[in-house]
């Protein structure tokens, strides 16, 4: 199993490439609802980039949420996953 591969790692041109050079936009997030990371509830939000809209994943209930509504968290539910990726100019 080769663990280096290009899609994974960056090579290094994008390595000397300065943090003003990349852009980063989230495209997931995965919430838990609860006090212990063993009990309670996850859920996840998720761009669709075809829909343009974030999508949230809540069991068996999927619905569109608005970016507001994706930014607004309040304990016991708290953002316990983020996923980025980058676009480089």
């Amino acid at each position: 199993m080769r663990l280096q591969t290009p899609d994974v790692l960056s090579s290094n041109i994008k390595a000397k490439m300065s943090n003003k050079q990349r852009n980063y936009k989230l495209f997931a997030a995965i919430y838990h609802d609860g006090k212990e990371a063993t009990k309670g509830h996850y859920m996840a939000d998720v761009y669709h980039p075809g829909l343009q809209r974030w999508i949230r994943y809540d069991d068996a209930a999927i619905k569109m949420v608005d970016e507001k509504t994706l930014l607004r968290h309040s304990p016991p539910r708290v953002p316990y996953l983020l996923f980025y990726k980058t676009k480089e100019f």
